[in-house]
């Protein structure tokens, strides 16, 4: 007898039925239907139904592995774990919360603390996977702005890894602050001055560092005062040793560069929120070597790349991609010197890798 032929035994659990359903958002209206759990739109996941809960406002400062994270509560820390209400919704991040996150936690059941809701995000500050299915990960989020660390030498200063930050922090309107560190190591500082005068003429707000002479120390302290800020940048540019010098009571741990490839190693393995002593707070990132785009941000990467906002309100075409358009303003201050000639091919770069 053929396999095709044989007959398949059947199994019914009683348990098991055909619904069809024309919209699946009618199921953010069921109070209780795990069936459908995964099917749930995360716009509709603060609709909480949890009877008997005290709730009280807190906020993100560290996320753990297993759904489990630490929340400044009032005067104190507690651990809390994430309602399992809040695994059922779909989301478009790898992780269900971020550092700086603003919640409602039921403390009911202390020291079982709860997650219940998460409440709107001002901003955040999101990159993305690579791969043709890209998820976000959500860096840090509610934030002031952006200290974007990167080093003259070892390893060298990168100004197309700087030009993807720059690209992500006008995307989320968080105000980027330019950090170079390790400037004792330099050698010709008008060298130095050529490469970052582009991001001067942007209006970008640039500190050059040294922990060795610890000269911007003081004027990154200013600038840090009373505001929340995420620092973040290439690894091994010394973003762990400048928080030490800034907070020495943190005691983050720090790397040796290697001297073979120059590429950092990493030190800081997630993110977490501190206080400074000085007022503000510091959201600690793990450094990155590449920083990948949205794919679905092409068309807005001719207006979001730094500096371009003084040249295309006059381009002629209101989409005009800088590449090959008659009239473009872009290309035009190009060739009359007013454009930087590496700015322009970083900027073709990222065009044609997002």
């Amino acid at each position: 007898m053929k396999q095709k032929d044989k007959k398949r035994a059947k199994r019914y659990t009683g348990r098991l039925k055909n619904i069809s359903l024309p919209d699946l958002d009618v199921l953010d209206d069921v109070a209780a239907h795990s069936g459908f759990k995964t099917a749930r739109s995360a716009h509709k996941r603060d609709a909480s139904r949890k009877s008997g809960a005290i709730l009280k406002k807190g906020r993100v400062i560290e996320v753990m592995g297993n759904y489990q994270c630490r929340i400044a509560l009032d005067s104190e820390v507690i651990f809390a774990s994430i309602g399992g209400r809040l695994k059922q919704f779909k989301n478009q991040s790898s992780a269900i919360l971020a550092v700086g996150d603003y919640v409602e936690v039921d403390v009911s059941p202390a020291p079982d603390n709860r997650v219940e809701n998460i409440l709107p995000r001002k901003n955040s500050l999101i990159r993305y996977s690579s791969g043709s299915f890209q998820k976000e990960i959500a860096l840090a989020a509610n934030v002031d702005q952006l200290v974007i660390t990167s080093s003259w030498r070892m390893p060298m200063f990168k100004p197309g890894l700087v030009d993807r930050y720059l690209i992500l922090s006008a995307k989320f309107n968080i105000r980027p602050i330019l950090v170079i560190n390790k400037i004792d190591l330099c050698e010709d500082f008008e060298e130095l001055e050529g490469e970052i005068a582009y991001y001067r003429e942007s209006g970008i707000t640039i500190i050059l560092s040294s922990i060795v002479s610890g000269e911007g120390i003081e004027e990154l302290k200013n600038e840090l005062k009373d505001m929340d800020t995420v620092f973040s940048g290439h690894s091994g540019a010394g973003k762990s040793s400048l928080i030490n010098l800034l907070e020495p009571g943190l005691e983050l741990l720090t790397a040796e560069v290697s001297d073979f490839n120059e590429k950092g190693k990493h030190t800081t393995t997630q993110a977490v929120m501190l206080p400074f002593s000085f007022g503000g707070y510091l959201i600690d990132t793990p450094g990155i070597k590449t920083l990948t785009l949205n794919q679905d941000d092409a068309p807005l990467i001719p207006k979001l790349f730094p500096g371009f906002d003084r040249f295309y309100p006059h381009c002629r075409y209101r989409d005009c991609k800088h590449i090959h358009e008659e009239g473009c303003a872009v290309l035009a201050a190009m060739e009359e010197g007013k454009l930087d000639p590496m700015r322009y091919e970083s900027y073709v770069w990222v065009m044609q890798n997002i």
